[in-house]
């Protein structure tokens, strides 16, 4: 089935359960009201001292009670088709994912087949036009330039923070980026095409870390790893005697990176809550990997981990952060979904790769 038929019958299924929730809660309602009703009957008949009210008055309570016992059994039927309907719906999903999976397959499959007949057509162009060395005995080629490696300039700070509500208490949030880091490179290291990727490592990053970074490594993909929230990162001041926190809000960051002849192709916040916000950076990137809510070392580490391994392998930024996520859910308690992304409008995360196939791998 495709994805597209498959979407289909989910977007009816949604639509039938809302219209089952809205029976439901009616049926509800009006039982409830009936009952109440039957209370009030009740209540007249108890007071009144005429007989023939009161058997009136009895008998149109237990009406009441009868019709709300109705409505109860056409609520608990309506409750069964949900059931019936989530269960569809559940299904549905699983099969969305399978043709997803599918046409990513395909598409990956097309994608290698025509990167391998380019690079067919390059090299027999490169070999028809190579310059060559002459010599008395024998005639070489000068090698071509090597491809260019998918550069990470991997920022990471871990000061103190200091409660701006309560002044003079110190904020615990000790993070293991340091570790985070060791791990991401020891995935790389194993990763299919490991030499096309080159992960430039700045600790205590200060905002002028940032600006030399940019300067000097012209990054395609920035990381950050630290302290996030209310659009705003917290790098490190610098200092060796009181390191603290220095915030920097997604203005700011934005006028950073865009402040640079080559801006990055990819920013990852890998912090709390960084996506909020997020849109303004893509003023300068076009895409913006961030985190919905917060998130925990382990989180944290999986997400970078197996995201940079999937990038080094090959495979687009969407698969990537897919490829997160189900770590996260499988590995650190769930809640994958708290990796997201936004992006402009031109672009097609299934079709990003970072990391092309090349002769360094």
């Amino acid at each position: 089935m495709s994805k597209d038929s498959v979407m289909r019958k989910l977007a009816q299924l949604k639509a039938a359960e809302a219209k089952l929730r809205d029976q439901q809660a009616k049926y509800e309602n009006d039982a409830a009201k009936k009952r109440k009703d039957a209370s009030t009957k009740k209540r007249s008949a108890g007071r009144t001292s005429s007989a023939s009210l009161r058997t009136s008055y009895t008998n149109s309570a237990l009406k009441l009670e009868n019709d709300a016992a109705a409505l109860d059994k056409k609520a608990a039927d309506v409750s069964k088709k949900l059931a019936d309907n989530l269960g569809k719906q559940r299904q549905e999903t699983a099969n969305l994912g399978r043709a997803r999976k599918s046409a990513e397959s395909a598409q990956a499959r097309a994608d290698t087949k025509r990167r391998s007949e380019e690079k067919r057509h390059a090299q027999e162009l490169a070999r028809i036009s190579k310059p060559t060395v002459r010599y008395i005995h024998e005639v070489r080629h000068i090698p071509a330039p090597k491809p260019e490696q998918l550069r990470v300039l991997y920022l990471t700070a871990n000061p103190r923070i200091w409660d701006e509500d309560n002044k003079g208490d110190l904020i615990e949030t000790r993070i293991r980026v340091d570790k985070e880091v060791s791990d991401v490179r020891t995935e790389v290291r194993s990763a299919l095409h490991r030499d096309s990727i080159e992960i430039d490592h700045w600790p205590a990053a200060t905002p002028l870390d940032l600006l030399r970074g940019l300067t000097d490594k012209k990054p395609h993909v920035v990381h950050f790893s630290g302290h996030g929230g209310g659009k705003a990162l917290e790098f490190d001041n610098g200092s060796l005697d009181s390191p603290e926190g220095v915030e920097v809000q997604f203005e700011h960051l934005a006028r950073a990176l865009g402040a640079t002849s080559d801006p990055p192709r990819v920013l990852v916040l890998n912090a709390c809550d960084t996506l909020d916000g997020a849109d303004v950076l893509l003023a300068a990137v076009p895409v913006v990997v961030a985190t919905t809510t917060e998130i925990s070392d382990l989180a944290a580490n999986l997400f970078a981990t197996v995201f940079y391994r999937a990038i080094a392998s090959g495979l687009s930024v969407r698969v990537a952060i897919d490829q997160a996520r189900f770590a996260i859910d499988t590995l650190a308690g769930g809640h994958g979904d708290v990796i997201a992304s936004v992006t402009r409008e031109d672009v097609d995360l299934d079709g990003l790769v970072l990391v092309e196939p090349t002769e360094l791998s």
